[in-house]
């Protein structure tokens, strides 16, 4: 089975989290192939989970306090607070619930947009664990050695996702280096994932290693493809629309 890697986009986080939400919802409404998109945001911003509903709850995150002046937009995922400009990100937006994912008959030739979702996306603790197997591979390729924060670890509960982390995100000498969030609904989930890049360390090189370590974690072949100009200025206009009524 192969996924889909769309363009890598430089972009304002407003509009990157607007064309992650359309990719999600298409996905809902059309059995499509897993998508991976990887992307940088073009200035700094600070992104927050779904569940940041007004800018009291914002108070709460010391970074978001620490950064009065940079622009604040909200994910579909959960989590708490990232602040972007120096990470690289990527999406994974997959069908995991095989009962609601039509298939073809093992006799008929596979199709390629008509996949079955593997059982390792089947619930978010597993998907998750397995998706970040992929990312420690590719920060290997890149000469690193990061460790898994283990469920025994002393990991206090905060706003803040790089100061707080939790079973299965990644450390690098002892910090946090990589972390994400999921959404889930209607048997389809979008994976949001944030990885500092490390001092030496070229974005493209780091991509071209999570996109090994994915297809060695997942046992396929992630192949590029276009993307709808339309979905781009669909994402656009949304943001804008967004940030026009002050949407966190």
């Amino acid at each position: 089975m192969n996924w889909s890697l769309l363009p890598t986009i430089s972009a304002p986080m407003s509009i990157q989290m607007a064309l992650d939400g359309l990719l999600f919802e298409s996905q809902k409404k059309e059995v499509q192939a897993p998508t991976v998109r990887f992307y940088v945001s073009s200035a700094p911003w600070v992104s927050v989970g779904c569940s940041f509903r007004d800018s009291e709850v914002l108070l709460k995150s010391n970074l978001v306090l620490k950064n009065p002046q940079v622009p604040v937009c909200q994910r579909v995922t959960g989590g708490g607070c990232v602040l972007h400009g120096r990470d690289l990100i990527f999406s994974l937006i997959a069908r995991y619930d095989r009962a609601l994912t039509p298939f073809l008959a093992e006799e008929e030739p596979a199709h390629e947009k008509n996949p079955r979702p593997p059982l390792s996306l089947s619930s978010v603790r597993t998907s998750y664990g397995k998706i970040h197997e992929g990312v420690k591979i590719g920060l290997q390729l890149c000469g690193l050695d990061p460790k898994f924060y283990c469920c025994g670890d002393k990991m206090p509960k905060g706003s803040d996702c790089f100061d707080f982390p939790v079973e299965s995100d990644l450390s690098w000498k002892g910090k946090k280096i990589a972390g994400g969030a999921q959404k889930r609904s209607e048997g389809v989930l979008l994976h949001h994932e944030s990885i500092l890049t490390p001092p030496g360390v070229e974005w493209g090189d780091l991509m071209a290693g999570v996109k090994q370590g994915l297809e060695t974690v997942f046992g396929l072949s992630i192949q590029k493809v276009n993307l709808d100009p339309e979905m781009y200025f669909r994402a656009e206009r949304k943001a804008m629309s967004r940030e026009e009524v002050g949407h966190i």
